[in-house]
């Protein structure tokens, strides 16, 4: 079990960032990246007992330290940051009485307040970094709305939200208590800096090397007989009893499911365009288990290399799975010193050092639940989409996979000009009925 009361650095005492924050804030800083905040919504029907949901927030807000962040007001290139307690009057959830004209107008006002929420910048100082609004249309009718800056929150945070404040809310409206303690960032992010030896920065620092070598070495082109068309996105998703067969067989060959579908997808990738050696990109959390609670910034991203791509596919997965475990020994280096090491791999290789295929992994604890009933209410995740904002995928091929323990989601956005739909749609079929038949054997 995680520590819930360690001992954190004091109020005002300097925090040093995460590798992954250090990444993160470098590239934001310095244009490379557009600002973006992790945004949550959700629809509420029926009778919300207002307070109590409230009072789940602040709990959340309150234990997780990540979210008393602060930065100076101008952030220079190696900020530090450190913790301001909640005040027990701070107001962390803003309340709003909509006077919409009907239930869809009253949506359509929450898609547009939380798109203009999810692009604005945190102002550095002393604001919070976050947003939640509470908005109400009526007593059976509301949509919970909430927006992280994504230098203290990612993809698992965003898992620890949803899941923790539901379940305290339901906890307060039975009349139990909740935690007031959690795993703490700030130690976590002091334990993952006084464990970089000087050894382990070396051996990092020679694995980036190597990889992005392959990755100048072998820049994506679009394959013969691709038919351009324009790009978009393709889904799909395997069912509770594939998904549980599958899993079955994954553990036999001692592979993760998602280590499973990203050796697949490679695999497939390499049959249907004649590629041996493939290079790719992955998001990485880089928690160790006993900081899988924590909220905070710990995901980054890491280059994969696979050679043989098209061979024996059991090899491949294994090959896959290996890289995917080197990766995560390998997320200790700052920004200045990836930057670096990337510039010497672009001289030497005299090619740019490319992100044209990226795999985006997410696993969950419990079913899949689109909507949930929590007591007498009927919450709906990801119930209002942003409005007006365009998101543009730098990546030739993107696969998205969401694994929870009933269902498998993947999506794969494609280049309409690099890759095109009819290239994208054999990968991805392929990857379903790989996965079909390992699940029947």
């Amino acid at each position: 079990m995680p520590d819930l009361t360690p001992t954190r650095p004091a109020p005002g005492t300097p925090v040093p960032l995460t590798y992954e924050q250090d990444w993160f804030h470098t590239k934001t800083r310095t244009d490379t990246w557009a600002h973006k905040n992790v945004r949550l919504s959700f629809e509420i029907l029926g009778d919300l007992d207002v307070d109590a949901l409230q009072a789940a927030v602040r709990a959340f807000v309150t234990r997780h330290d990540a979210l008393h962040l602060q930065l100076p007001p101008e952030p220079g290139p190696h900020p530090e940051q450190w913790i301001r307690p909640v005040g027990a009057a701070e107001q962390l959830v803003q309340c709003q009485k909509v006077g919409a004209a009907s239930p869809e107008q009253f949506s359509r006002y929450a898609s547009a307040l939380l798109s203009r929420d999810c692009v604005t910048p945190w102002q550095y100082g002393e604001q919070r970094p976050f947003t939640i609004r509470l908005l109400r249309y009526d007593t059976g009718r509301h949509a919970l709305l909430a927006t992280f800056q994504n230098l203290v929150f990612d993809g698992r945070a965003h898992h620890l939200f949803a899941h923790e404040v539901w379940r305290d809310y339901e906890a307060l409206r039975r009349g139990d208590a909740v935690p007031d303690g959690a795993p703490s960032f700030a130690e976590a992010a002091v334990r993952q800096r006084a464990g970089t030896t000087p050894a382990r920065r070396e051996r990092a620092l020679a694995d980036w090397r190597e990889r992005l070598g392959f990755l100048a070495r072998n820049p994506w082109l679009r394959p013969d007989g691709a038919t351009a068309a324009e790009g978009g996105r393709l889904q799909a998703e395997l069912d509770a009893r594939t998904t549980v067969a599958l899993r079955r067989a994954c553990e036999e060959r001692r592979l993760s499911l998602l280590q499973w579908t990203v050796g697949t997808f490679v695999h497939a990738l390499s049959r249907r365009t004649g590629r041996a050696e493939v290079g790719l990109w992955t998001s990485m959390d880089s928690r160790p288990s006993r900081d899988r609670d924590v909220v905070g910034m710990f995901a980054g991203s890491c280059p994969l290399t696979v050679v043989d791509a098209g061979g024996d596919p059991d090899a491949v997965r294994s090959r896959v799975r290996a890289q995917l475990l080197n990766a995560l020994k390998h997320q200790r280096l700052t920004a200045e010193e990836i930057t670096a090491v990337t510039r010497e791999a672009e001289a030497q290789h005299g090619a740019p050092v490319g992100r044209d295929v990226y795999v985006n992994l997410r696993r969950f604890e419990g079913d899949y639940a689109g909507s949930r009933d929590t007591g007498p209410l009927r919450v709906t995740a990801d119930a209002h989409e942003l409005r007006r904002i365009a998101v543009t995928d730098i990546h030739a091929l993107h696969l998205r996979c969401a694994e929870y323990r009933d269902r498998l989601l993947v999506g794969l956005r494609f280049d309409g000009q690099r890759v095109g739909r009819p290239l994208a749609r054999t990968i991805l079929d392929d990857v379903l009925a790989a996965a079909r038949t390992a699940a029947q054997d």
